[in-house]
């Protein structure tokens, strides 16, 4: 069971999820401008989208790649 939730604490979701969450509540208590929350949350995408792109292409190159005779 503990590796399950340390998987799910790993996960680059909860992270993203996280970080839209503080930033919204920063946005909701005006300490954050509609601007800088935006920026934000595009790179927050970003980097999601991004992250994914990476652990597919290592999962495809890892299971494509044959060893040499």
């Amino acid at each position: 069971m503990s590796n399950n939730w340390s998987s799910f604490l790993e996960n680059r979701f909860v992270l993203c999820v996280g970080c839209s969450a503080v930033c919204s509540l920063l946005l909701w208590f005006g300490k954050l401008s509609d601007g800088s929350y935006t920026a934000i949350i595009m790179a927050t995408v970003g980097a999601y989208i991004a992250g994914g792109v990476v652990e597919r292409a290592k999962e495809l190159s890892a299971t494509t790649t044959e060893p040499k005779p």
